[in-house]
């Protein structure tokens, strides 16, 4: 579960979750992004020449991350001809006019002396361009523009940036949470690099939340929860870092105190379900439909699966084994005759409304073989609150009185 003999050489502390422009010190399975973008940033600051960069793909997958990692390392490689200013904007939920003012303040900063901001607050937008054009010729380095949600900019204005940038021989990168289709496909021309970020398998998203954790952490994190909240992420939403490291701050007052046994099954999901796009009421309704159609064995089994991971908030999984366990204690209350063939259906159903969620963490070849009963080796988690179910199976156990 927890332990307290970790190496402490790469414990970095709370700012490995909290810092939004935290940069690991290795990036995992980006390595061919990483290496693509140093290059080509390195080659136009040494020689000189402006370059638009786009990196597309929704928001949590890395894009920043990768980005700050390679300007980072081009800073560390101490090269003049390397050496460049940096100016970052987000262009979410704001005008035209704040966008441009912002990047003049930042500009306007590098150099001395400054410009009087309150005399051009209230300009034009033609004025506002023209005042940055003539602000970043006097920074006497390379200027390399980021444009963080760029999706909010308005297509028109997103090419006047892009073509503003050339004039101005400064390199731009952009990053848009989405995929550029329909009328602004006509953009993606205007970029002389652009790459779409893939999403990640099960095991690497697992081996990077692993990685945050043990730079977050003094103490070793639980592989079982690291597996679960990757699972609950590929069951709720799509596989990308950005939900699991959100989950982990949630977490952070019980992982930091080494007190997880205190925190329940349920809680755990509550809270990833608070940044996904978790179970919508209806379903929960129609799950509750389903249990008022289904008999009392069934009832009993769904009883005796919730008080499996109500009893210990370490029980993330429950393996087929053990499931089968409970469907034969299930039976034996009822004196019930156990059936495989009915086991199995039930197993399944119960997969596919939602009540239970196979893992992502049992390799293929080994969900391949088969058990003495014919069945996938699997292991399973709960996707809705158990005592959220109970109280269901409670309700209609009523009706049975």
């Amino acid at each position: 579960m927890l332990s307290k003999n970790k190496c402490q050489s790469d414990y970095v502390g709370p700012k490995a979750l909290f810092n939004d422009n935290y940069v690991p010190p290795k990036l995992l399975y980006r390595k061919k992004e990483e290496t693509s973008l140093f290059s080509i940033l390195r080659d136009s600051l040494s020689d000189n020449f402006s370059i638009n960069v786009l990196y597309q793909g929704i928001a949590g997958i890395g894009k920043k991350v990768i980005v700050n990692k390679v300007l980072k390392d081009l800073i560390n490689r101490r090269n003049p001809l390397n050496s460049y200013k940096r100016i970052t904007l987000d262009c979410r939920e704001k005008t035209i006019e704040e966008i441009l003012l912002s990047a003049l303040s930042k500009i306007l900063s590098l150099n001395s002396p400054q410009f009087d901001m309150n005399l051009i607050m209230n300009s034009k937008i033609s004025r506002l361009w023209s005042v940055l054009k003539l602000s970043i010729k006097k920074v006497d380095k390379n200027i390399i523009l980021i444009l963080n949600n760029s999706e909010h900019l308005d297509p028109t204005v997103f090419k006047k940036f892009l073509a503003f940038g050339k004039e101005s021989k400064i390199s731009i990168i952009s990053t848009i949470n989405k995929v550029l289709r329909g009328s602004a496909m006509d953009l993606l021309s205007k970029f002389d690099f652009k790459r779409k970020l893939s999403y990640f398998k099960y095991k690497e998203l697992v081996k990077i939340l692993k990685q945050r954790a043990n730079l977050s952490f003094k103490h070793h994190i639980d592989n079982g929860l690291i597996e679960f909240i990757s699972d609950l992420i590929f069951e709720n939403y799509v596989p990308i870092p950005g939900k699991g490291i959100y989950i982990l701050r949630d977490l952070y007052p019980f992982l930091q105190t080494n007190s997880l046994e205190n925190l329940s099954y349920d809680q755990i999901v509550e809270i990833s379900h608070n940044h996904l796009d978790s179970m919508p009421s209806h379903d929960e309704f129609n799950i509750l439909n389903y249990l008022a159609e289904e008999n009392l064995f069934t009832l009993i089994f769904l009883d005796n699966l919730t008080n499996y991971f109500i009893s210990n908030s370490l029980n993330y999984y429950i393996s087929e084994k053990q499931l089968k366990e409970i469907y034969d204690v299930s039976c034996e209350s009822l004196e019930y005759e156990k059936n495989v063939e009915e086991y199995k259906k039930l197993v399944n159903l119960l997969n596919n409304i939602g009540i239970m969620s196979k893992s992502r963490k049992i390799n293929n070849a080994l969900n391949e073989s088969k058990s003495h009963l014919g069945i996938a080796k699997n292991i399973f988690f709960m996707g809705i609150n158990p005592h959220k179910l109970k109280a269901m199976v409670d309700a209609i156990f009523g009706n049975f009185n």
